[in-house]
């Protein structure tokens, strides 16, 4: 037991801070390590996914994103979220909606909960100190730059604009050859120097004398406090002790999201279909769409024939 819990906890150190909603899956009890995907595999599904919104959103196929097109598909994207924080339907999302909808989402990811209440609170110190809070308040931040008319709510116009300020500045960055379109190259190289810069980021803040340099103590405090966060995560009810069934629950919910994000081939996607000789109606079942039954007293109109061209 003593071993499963170390392992437990060294999963979670690896894996924690890439995978969310840790704390959703604690009823998984037939879970194991030896079921989780291969690095490799995940790799492959990862990249699928980016063809796959590229693809999406290169809506002429003309193996490029425009600018148009880059902001189109991030308002259809952003837009699914609109509509769920808009509980009542009306087209606004009122401060009480975003804040439920926020609430819902960070009570499912506790990792990115933390992360957003240690920074709410640094905010609030630098207010106590005169400095300006809002500028370390993520939350608050977002909230500012989407309300441009400050009601206190968030209109379809307004989301609608923020979207496509943020799209462009984003694609003005990536675009490198400056010919108005991203290529599958340029969108590759946006994502590692977005993860460039989070590295850059993370060595200047952990370099607190700013000179440049990471000493032992700065080094070791970088370490540290996500260690805390990590032990505050797995410390379930927050004794200040972790236990072999504390350290197994965690393993079992990393285990549980990690496995979500494996997405195996179906039996009729076109390589299985090709390997096994077999039609996509003998892989599986084809759904029959027809034309919708007009209900009862309601007269069907009939559709006249179309000469042949």
């Amino acid at each position: 037991m003593r071993n499963d819990a170390r392992l437990g906890m060294s999963v979670l150190a690896l894996g924690l801070a890439m995978i969310p909603g840790v704390g959703r899956a604690q009823d998984h009890k037939d879970l194991d390590l030896n079921s989780i995907p291969g690095p490799a595999t995940l790799l492959r599904d990862v990249q699928n996914a980016g063809k796959m919104v590229f693809m999406m959103a290169d809506v002429n196929h003309d193996g490029q994103v425009s600018e148009q097109e880059a902001i189109d598909a991030n308002h259809l994207l952003v837009g699914g979220f609109f509509f769920r924080a808009d509980a009542d339907g009306n087209g606004v999302v009122s401060e009480q909606e975003a804040k439920a909808v926020t609430d819902r989402y960070l009570n499912q990811n506790p990792w990115l909960r933390y992360v957003v209440e240690s920074l709410q609170a640094q905010a609030k110190q630098k207010g106590a100190q005169g400095s300006n809070a809002t500028a370390s308040d993520p939350l608050r931040s977002i909230e500012m730059l989407i309300d441009t008319n400050n009601d206190k709510q968030i209109q379809a116009t307004e989301l609608r604009q923020a979207v496509q300020t943020i799209t462009q500045t984003i694609f003005a960055a990536a675009d490198t050859n400056r010919d108005g379109q991203m290529s599958p190259s340029e969108v590759n190289a946006a994502v590692a120097g977005g993860i460039r810069s989070i590295a850059q980021a993370s060595f200047q803040q952990a370099d607190t004398d700013n000179n440049g340099q990471l000493s032992r103590a700065e080094y070791d405090k970088a370490i540290v406090e996500p260690a805390n966060v990590v032990f505050q995560i797995i410390d379930l009810n927050h004794d200040g002790q972790i236990s072999p069934q504390e350290a197994q629950t965690t393993e079992r919910a990393l285990v549980s999201q990690v496995k979500m994000l494996y997405l195996p081939e179906p039996p009729n996607s076109l390589t299985n279909l090709i390997e096994s000789g077999k039609t996509p109606r003998e892989a599986a079942p084809l759904p029959s769409f027809s034309a919708p039954v007009p209900r009862q007293g309601q007269n069907r109109q009939p559709v006249a024939p179309q000469p042949p061209r």
